[in-house]
């Protein structure tokens, strides 16, 4: 698949956003009378303090990107891609963090069979996520908990594999959160996830700042080296990190080039105001990325026992 030209990616959403911004900016004065005159000042205020993050409308337009129960580049095929990695079946245990809206859960059980246990750090996300796992006849087999993973409790050598999505960068004490993963993984259970993280030590750029200022979440982003070297102190063979950046950044693309293809001016017009927020969200990333300010990390690491030495520590000794 040929890359969309990175001087041009950002401009794509940009413009997408400029126009529909300009369409839901336009209302009629009679409209907009109407609205101030029929709301008092002390409803408006109480209405301001009721933050909903992910409402309807805005999932709406999410999963026609990402599909249904996805809220993140890729969906189920991007997730079909990575599971021969962990060799999963009805007999092992798998622990999954970043679960979502419950797609990524439903399309790991229907591929493998796994037993899940899967958590996630947004309530709004954990909440419908549950109630997708009870339509689905999941609520055993992969149910779903809400959990910062700030103070994460697993019980040791319970789980045979750990896979996240869209959640590391969120978490601001990862050596203490891998630590539990750790122990909480079976001798050479495996670690396959995906984090954002940045290619140096340097503060926050101003692009990367106005990134993370759009996410649902306070982002707690690190250094892909000390990524790495924390992962590196955790008891676990750390198999050379691949970078993904170029390949995410075309999932994003695509999607949102695939979206607006398959849709009518009248419908895009329908969900201009949750389009617009969505477009900008994309847009921040994507000029993160061309900047080389943000990176797609793909990591995958094996428990050890207490006494084997990994890989890295036994060439460091060469």
């Amino acid at each position: 698949m040929a890359a969309v030209a990175k001087n041009k990616s950002e401009g794509m959403l940009g413009k997408i956003a400029g126009v529909f911004r300009a369409r839901k900016t336009k209302p009629t004065a009679k409209s907009g009378a109407s609205k101030m005159a029929s709301t008092p000042s002390g409803v408006q205020k109480s209405q301001s303090k009721a933050v909903v993050r992910w409402p309807a409308s805005r999932l709406n337009v999410i999963e026609k990107l990402w599909g249904l129960g996805y809220t993140t580049p890729g969906g189920a095929d991007f997730v079909k891609l990575l599971l021969p990695m962990l060799g999963l079946d009805e007999k092992k245990s798998l622990l999954l963090l970043g679960a979502g809206l419950g797609g990524i859960c439903e399309t790991i059980s229907e591929e493998t069979g796994v037993w899940i246990t899967a958590y996630e750090p947004e309530k709004e996300l954990a909440k419908m996520g549950q109630e997708s796992m009870k339509r689905a006849g999941l609520q055993r087999k992969a149910p779903i908990r809400f959990d910062s993973m700030e103070a994460l409790k697993l019980k040791p050598k319970s789980f045979d594999a750990m896979m996240a999505f869209d959640a590391i960068h969120s978490v601001k004490d990862k050596k203490a959160l891998f630590t539990s993963i750790s122990e909480g993984l079976r001798l050479d259970g495996e670690m396959l996830f995906i984090s954002y993280v940045l290619p140096d030590t340097k503060p926050h750029s101003q692009k990367v700042q106005i990134w993370s200022r759009h996410q649902s979440l306070p982002t707690h982003l690190w250094p892909q080296e000390a990524m790495l070297a924390m992962l590196n102190g955790c008891n676990l063979d750390v198999r050379p990190p691949d970078d993904i950046t170029q390949e995410f950044r075309i999932k994003v693309l695509k999607a949102w080039m695939d979206f607006l293809s398959a849709m009518k001016k009248d419908e895009l017009l329908a969900i201009a105001a949750d389009l617009v927020g969505e477009c900008e969200r994309w847009a921040d990333l994507i000029t993160a990325i061309d900047c080389g300010e943000l990176k797609v990390m793909k990591y995958h690491c094996i428990k050890l026992p207490d006494q084997r030495k990994s890989v890295n520590e036994l060439m460091a000794k060469a």
